[in-house]
C-alpha cells in the first residue's frame, strides 16, 4: 500500500513541477480579420517604434483549422491551429535577454473553439513572467478591415 502512495506522490510532484504560473490571462473573441492588440512594456527603454506591440488576427477557418497571423515587434508569423492533436497553442517569447530559457517571459496564445454560426474564434491569451518584468495592456479589438 505504501508503494502505491509513494508512486502517486511522486507523480503529483512531477506534474506540478511542469506547470506554469501565468500572471496574466485574458479571453478574446474575434471576428474574421479583426485585429487584437497588446502593448507589452518592458523594464528597459524602448529602442525602436514597434517594440512591445503584439497584434494578431485570424483570416481563414476551413476543415476545423484556423489560419492565424501574428505580428510581434514587426516580425510577422503565420500559424495553422487546430483544436486537437496538440496544435492549438502558439508560444511567443517576449524577451530574449535570459540565458536560461525557463526564466524567459512568454505568451501562450490558445485557440479554444470556433463558433461557426456567428463566425467567431475564441482565444485564451496567457503570459508567464517569472521575474515580473513586464506590464501588459490590452486594447479593444480594432474594427474589421
Amino acid at each position: 500500500m505504501s508503494r502505491v502512495a509513494a508512486v502517486f506522490l511522486l507523480m503529483a510532484v512531477l506534474l506540478s513541477a511542469g506547470t506554469q504560473n501565468f500572471g496574466f490571462a485574458k479571453r478574446l473573441v474575434l471576428k474574421k480579420d479583426q485585429i487584437a492588440e497588446m502593448l507589452i512594456q518592458k523594464d528597459y527603454p524602448k529602442s525602436y517604434a514597434k517594440e512591445g506591440l503584439l497584434q494578431f488576427r485570424w483570416t481563414l477557418f476551413h476543415n476545423k483549422r484556423l489560419v492565424l497571423l501574428l505580428d510581434y515587434e514587426g516580425y510577422k508569423y503565420q500559424y495553422i491551429l487546430e483544436p486537437f492533436y496538440g496544435l492549438r497553442s502558439v508560444r511567443v517569447n517576449l524577451t530574449g535577454d535570459y540565458k536560461r530559457i525557463d526564466r524567459r517571459p512568454f505568451m501562450l496564445l490558445t485557440f479554444e473553439r470556433f463558433d461557426s454560426q456567428k463566425r467567431l474564434a475564441h482565444f485564451l491569451v496567457e503570459v508567464s513572467d517569472p521575474a515580473k518584468r513586464l506590464e501588459i495592456k490590452t486594447k479593444k479589438p480594432a474594427k474589421q478591415r
